[in-house]
């Protein structure tokens, strides 16, 4: 049996408390894997708005997880800058077939083709990979942990659809609640690389670079979701 895909969470999907609980609830019970290195943890907590939102913290008191090892060169890599040059070596290093951030644009194409990778924006990634099953654990969780004020799960489905609009169309029907409308400021890549966001099948079609799907996995799409790649409506269906 083949090993689970192994997803690399960069610093700004952990900042997030809301989107780092539902990748890593919801990787979890479709059985992926996940890590990230130091120096994106280091990057995360810079970024974390309170003590107990850390990704230190929760790595080491909640999840009980260690760090991928840290790459000791960015030698060869063409990404922009140095700190990304670091987490595209760092994904690298841990093996990793998804690179999952917010700023998918920061990271250039030949680095993740090299490495059979793609990089992939947390929304569109859980809306095409995750189950129904996968979401409500990540909606359970938020909701069972949710203070001052308390909410219910068909409550933080509808505030979900702020930051996670293709996530929550996906699932639209799970919970007895309308999603919110999604911020204006959605950022306009949300896909970069090689492998099929669904299957991880290498990709070398020119749809398939566009939307991170595989021919095998476009066919008989149904429910709409904003594709903000090509910025006209798209298809999703569960996995």
């Amino acid at each position: 049996m083949s090993e689970a895909p192994l997803l690399f969470l960069d610093a700004n999907a952990l900042a997030s408390p809301v989107t780092r609980t539902l990748l890593i609830a919801g990787a979890r019970a479709n059985g992926l894997r996940w890590t990230w290195s130091r120096h994106v943890e280091i990057e995360a907590d810079r970024h974390a708005r309170g003590q107990a939102s850390r990704t230190s913290i929760v790595r080491k008191k909640i999840l009980g997880t260690a760090l991928s090892p840290t790459a000791q060169s960015t030698e060869g890599l063409v990404t922009d800058t140095v700190q990304d040059r670091q987490v595209v070596a760092d994904a690298i290093r841990a093996g990793a077939r998804y690179l999952i951030t917010t700023d998918v644009d920061d990271f250039a194409f030949d680095d993740l083709a090299a490495h059979e990778m793609s990089a992939v924006n947390p929304d569109y990634f859980m809306a095409l990979r995750f189950t129904e099953q996968a979401y409500m654990e990540g909606v359970d969780l938020l909701a069972a942990v949710q203070k001052n004020p308390s909410r219910t799960a068909s409550e933080i489905h509808r505030m979900l659809g702020r930051r996670h609009p293709r996530l929550v169309a996906q699932f639209v029907g799970t919970f007895d609640s309308t999603p919110v409308e999604a911020d204006p400021d959605q950022p306009s890549t949300i896909f970069r690389g090689v492998a099929c966001v669904r299957c991880g099948a290498h990709l070398d079609d020119a749809a398939g670079l566009q939307h991170g799907l595989c021919p095998e996995q476009r066919p008989g799409i149904t429910g709409t979701v904003r594709q903000t790649v090509c910025d006209t409506p798209f298809f999703l269906q569960s996995p």
